[in-house]
C-alpha cells in the first residue's frame, strides 16, 4: 500500500512539474512575441506564431504581415516600448495553450511618454515540440 502510495505522489509531482513548465513555457511565448514587437524586429516575432495566426485588433482581423507592416512605420526619436504582463489564466493540455492576460506597454520617446494598456487572450498550439501562438485577441483597457 506504501508503495502504491508513493508512486500516486511520485507521478502527481511529476504532472504538475510538467505543468507548471509547460505554462511558463506558454508565457515565454509571449513574452518573447512582444520582445520582438517592441524593437520591430519581425523575424523574431514570427518565430512565435504558427503560419495561420490571426489577430483580432481594434475591430479588425490583421495576420502576422498586417501587424509586421504597422509596426514597421518610422519612430519618432528615441523610442522604446517595454512591456509587462500579469498573467491571470494559462491553460494547457497536450497541443494546445489557453492564456489570458494583461499587457502594460510604458512608451517613451524624446517629445511623448505613454502607458497604454491591453486585456488580451490568445490560444497556443505545440508544432512540432514548440508553442506558437495562433490566436490573440487584444482590447484596450481604460
Amino acid at each position: 500500500m506504501i508503495k502504491k502510495i508513493a508512486l500516486f505522489v511520485l507521478l502527481s509531482s511529476q504532472i504538475s512539474f510538467a505543468q507548471t513548465t509547460q505554462k511558463a513555457e506558454v508565457q515565454q511565448v509571449i513574452t518573447r512575441f512582444f520582445d520582438a514587437l517592441s524593437v520591430a524586429n519581425i523575424p523574431l516575432m514570427k518565430a512565435e506564431v504558427s503560419d495561420d495566426f490571426i489577430l483580432l485588433e481594434n475591430g479588425e482581423i490583421w495576420t502576422i504581415d498586417t501587424l509586421a507592416n504597422k509596426i514597421s512605420r518610422p519612430k519618432p526619436e528615441g523610442y522604446l516600448r517595454q512591456n509587462s504582463f500579469d498573467f491571470l489564466s494559462t491553460k494547457t493540455d497536450k497541443n494546445r495553450a489557453y492564456v489570458y492576460y494583461k499587457n502594460k506597454a510604458e512608451i517613451s520617446s524624446k517629445t511623448r511618454n505613454a502607458t497604454i494598456k491591453w486585456l488580451e487572450s490568445a490560444i497556443l498550439r505545440k508544432e512540432k515540440g514548440r508553442w506558437r501562438m495562433e490566436f490573440m485577441h487584444s482590447t484596450p483597457m481604460k
